[in-house]
């Protein structure tokens, strides 16, 4: 039986906090899956606006959209390379002097793009509504071993400590009057240099907390598991809604693949 006091802490909280790690992990999984069964262009459009909305409700789209800056890059090497030499180009789209873009080469990529930009977009619901103890203390009052809760946690969270550090980077070039490029080809030539050493001390970073929770005996037996302070709103029916979708979408996933 709930205290009166956590009850109303429960209805206080946005509707985000409501929902639990484990459905919003679910929903990643059903975006992602979604984007990938999809093959319209306007359909993986339709769904970008839907995470979009998903954020904007949530507080979060504006610290969001400065993760699609890291995904920028990527896609638009893939819409050159795939308008130039995707294998089924036929239909010339527009040329820039001998240069020929066709278009079967850029729809692929921008197909890919959109991909990429629902992943992200859902991805970074997750990490900026749930914070690393919620996601801990759930999974294991689910019953998940807590060196498996690490790992998960540990690879959900390198992207925002990979951010984290590149602030402090760039902040330390800011200071030396290096950092003040304005181009988006200055500001790609300062970042990589940076980019081997800054995956390195990210990776570090995790090692070093595993060392500090082995040496504290984090797989002890008698290590005890803290309670849920927290009530979640109808975690168990969603996980079987979205566990099922997931498994739906799977399947017609593999049914395009041996279909094509």
């Amino acid at each position: 039986m709930e205290k009166p006091e956590m009850m109303q802490e429960n209805l206080t909280r946005p509707w985000h906090e409501r929902i639990d790690p484990v459905t919003k992990l679910l929903l990643i999984a059903v975006l992602t899956l979604l984007s990938f069964v999809l093959t319209n262009i306007f359909a993986e459009a339709a769904l970008i606006l839907a995470t979009i909305f998903l954020l904007l409700f949530s507080g979060k789209l504006g610290s969001s959209m400065k993760a699609l800056g890291f995904c920028a890059f990527m896609i638009l090497t893939m819409l050159l390379i795939q308008g130039l030499f995707y294998p089924h180009n036929e239909t010339l789209a527009f040329s820039l002097g001998t240069i020929a873009f066709y278009q079967e080469g850029l729809t692929y990529a921008a197909l890919l793009g959109c991909r990429i930009i629902v992943i992200v977009l859902a991805t970074n619901f997750f990490m900026q509504t749930t914070t690393i103890s919620e996601n801990a203390k759930y999974l294991e009052n689910a019953g998940m071993k807590y060196k498996t809760v690490y790992l998960l946690m540990s690879v959900c969270y390198i992207l925002p400590q990979m951010m984290q550090n590149l602030k402090k980077i760039q902040l330390a070039q800011r200071a030396r009057g290096i950092g003040e490029q304005k181009s988006l080809i200055q500001k790609f030539k300062t970042i990589l240099p940076i980019l081997i050493p800054l995956v390195i001390k990210t990776l570090d970073q995790s090692m070093s907390r595993s060392i500090s929770l082995q040496l504290r005996n984090f797989e002890s037996k008698k290590r005890t598991v803290r309670a849920l302070r927290r009530t979640y709103l109808m975690d168990k029916m969603f996980h079987r809604a979205l566990g099922l979708t997931s498994i739906i979408l799977i399947g017609c996933k593999v049914w395009m693949l041996i279909n094509k």
